[in-house]
């Protein structure tokens, strides 16, 4: 049996899919949230020092709220187990928000964990009258796993700046047209 629903009095949402029926909530990212997300940050490969950059954005993102900008964590038997963020991006525009740093630590992966974190993020987004959620998916074939989740889950490549990371390292930018808060229900 699988469960969804909200958490009546909070801004949580509540899935129970995992093996043990444990679970999962998703909820705003705290400052005492931010070890546990480098943590996370850290299981990606990547020679550029990925914890220090994941650090200074989520400081300043506690630091000085916007409000077109918000980061999540999914909690699982009280251990932060993913996080994921969006906001405006370099350039900014009325018609979509970037998403950012979605995570999952590897242990917790293929239950779901990334498409709660995605519907929030949506949802933030959709409320914000955003027409678009966009991404940079980095180089495919090395995150072809990712690649093929936002695939199924409604993005598609726009864009592509090549060499931008390095040598055949491309910037692979992703959309999603989000569907209105008022035609969702």
């Amino acid at each position: 049996m699988h469960v969804t629903g909200w958490i009546p009095h909070s801004r949580s949402l509540i899935i129970m899919p995992i093996d043990d029926y444990q679970s999962v909530i998703v909820r705003r990212f705290i400052n005492s949230d931010i070890a546990a997300a480098l943590e996370l940050i850290s299981q990606i490969g990547s020679p550029d020092d990925l914890a220090r950059a994941a650090r200074e954005q989520f400081t300043r993102e506690l630091d000085a709220p916007h409000d077109e900008e918000v980061r999540f964590v999914a909690i699982y038997r009280s251990m932060v187990v993913g996080t994921m963020g969006c906001g405006p991006g370099p350039l900014p525009s009325k018609q979509a928000l970037w998403a950012d740093w979605l995570v999952v630590d590897r242990n917790h992966r293929r239950r779901k964990i990334a498409s709660l974190l995605y519907e929030k993020v949506e949802e933030f987004a959709s409320i914000r009258k955003k027409t678009y959620l966009c991404l940079d998916i980095g180089n495919i074939d090395n995150e072809r796993a990712a690649f093929t989740f936002h695939l199924r889950n409604g993005f598609q490549i726009v864009g592509q700046l090549p060499d931008y990371w390095g040598e055949l390292e491309h910037l692979n930018i992703m959309a999603k047209r989000l569907t209105p808060m008022d035609r969702r229900q």
